[in-house]
């Protein structure tokens, strides 16, 4: 029963999501042929830009996601099939004896063996699709010294995660050692990004135009907010892209701001996407989603102690604690992406329109409405998703739906 359900879950997983790229890119298809599925749209498109080009640029993210989504449910079923977990460990335990060891180091294989599959989309996105559009800035040897960074943190993430499973699942209170892992975990990394890993990236300075730091000290007034240091990040090195972003918490808490966002933006208007991150930070929206997070972790890791109650290990033949791990990771990924991903997403969308509100009640509708227009028309970002397909993967409204209900 429990391998019927393993493999259930992962199937009716992939079936769903390759089904929702493929709505979306209908969708799409729909619109490029002058058929709006929200009403107001076609009054609102001249705003917005060159419908075409922003047609053409999300059909062709959407094809990229919709190969990502293949490759990674391709590779977790051959994973799943052949055994993939115990024979790494079993090849690592002819040369180390730790057992520790042997789960760290198939943590670190493994989590090679999908940063490999998947560079070559991350590759396309860049020189391909980016590019294509003008956004790229990215040369290849930035591109290839960001990707080992990033493979650098992930393995040594997943080796660390692996090792201390192995350790604490020879006790009865794993699953309780684990949550309690989890939560002190993203807590340091909430203190520890904004300082350690932002700057392997980014080239962070202070705020030199003293114009714009004066607007953004008299909001920072006006709202009462104090302790906040503000840099703009070197992101036109890679990218056309505008963001602002708050990151940290505490005595390292730092508003971020892209000077890209800067070159396109004038000062209200920059001030007015300001407004809008700091209203998550006002409206606790930070906490809010921890403590969402939290509760999800907690229902997933009463999952995984069940199955481990519950004769999953031996309806899987599961050799060792970090197979047992591996196994649990994919049923539960599929697990979540079909209970919980619409709720977290949900509470997301949610919190960016409060924002947009105390950003607009905070200073004027007008330049925050500005603010976004010119975001969404310069990223090719402004056309809506499909309801259901928005559901499962849009962590903000369209902007279309954000100028809407401000309009109102």
């Amino acid at each position: 029963m429990c391998k019927f359900l393993f493999w259930l879950a992962l199937y009716v997983a992939a079936v769903w999501e390759i089904s929702l790229h493929l709505l979306e890119l209908r969708h799409l298809g729909k619109m490029q042929k002058g058929l709006f599925p929200f009403p107001g749209l076609p009054q609102a498109m001249p705003s917005f830009g060159n419908l075409d080009n922003s047609i053409a640029y999300a059909r062709n993210r959407v094809k990229l996601s919709l190969g990502e989504t293949l490759t990674n449910y391709i590779l977790c079923v051959a994973i799943a099939a052949y055994g993939v977990p115990d024979r790494i460990s079993q090849l690592i335990g002819n040369v180390v004896n730790s057992q520790g060891l042997i789960a760290g180091l198939s943590g670190l294989v493994l989590c090679f063996l999908f940063w490999s599959c998947n560079l070559p989309w991350a590759w396309l996105r860049t020189f391909r699709v980016e590019r294509k559009y003008g956004f790229n800035l990215t040369t290849k040897m930035t591109f290839a010294r960001d990707k080992l960074i990033g493979l650098i943190l992930l393995t040594s993430v997943s080796f660390a995660s692996l090792f201390y499973f192995a350790l604490i699942f020879r006790y009865p209170l794993w699953p309780l050692y684990l949550m309690l892992t989890l939560f002190l975990f993203e807590f340091i990394i909430m203190l520890v990004v904004p300082v350690i890993i932002l700057p392997l990236f980014f080239k962070l300075q202070p705020l030199m135009d003293e114009d714009l730091a004066f607007k953004i000290r008299g909001l920072l007034d006006k709202l009462g907010i104090r302790n906040f240091n503000i840099y703009v990040a070197d992101a036109s090195r890679r990218t056309l892209h505008g963001n602002a972003f708050i990151a940290g918490m505490g005595k390292v808490k730092r508003i971020v701001l892209f000077d890209t966002l800067l070159s396109r933006l004038n000062a209200d208007e920059v001030c007015a996407v300001l407004a809008h991150e700091l209203g998550h930070w006002k409206l606790r929206h930070i906490r809010k989603r921890l403590v969402l997070l939290w509760a999800v972790q907690a229902i997933l890791i009463l999952c995984a102690y069940l199955m481990w109650s519950f004769g999953f290990v031996q309806a899987l033949h599961i050799q060792s604690p970090q197979a047992f791990a591996v196994y649990v990771f994919v049923f539960l990924n599929a697990f979540m992406t079909l209970a919980f991903q619409p709720l977290i997403l949900h509470v997301s969308r949610k919190h960016e329109l409060e924002a947009d509100r105390f950003a607009a009640e905070s200073l004027d509708r007008e330049s925050v409405i500005q603010a976004l227009s010119k975001i969404s028309r310069d990223n090719l970002s402004w056309l809506p998703s499909s309801k259901i397909y928005a559901m499962w993967y849009s962590t903000h409204p369209s902007i279309f739906e954000r100028i809407t209900i401000l309009n109102q």
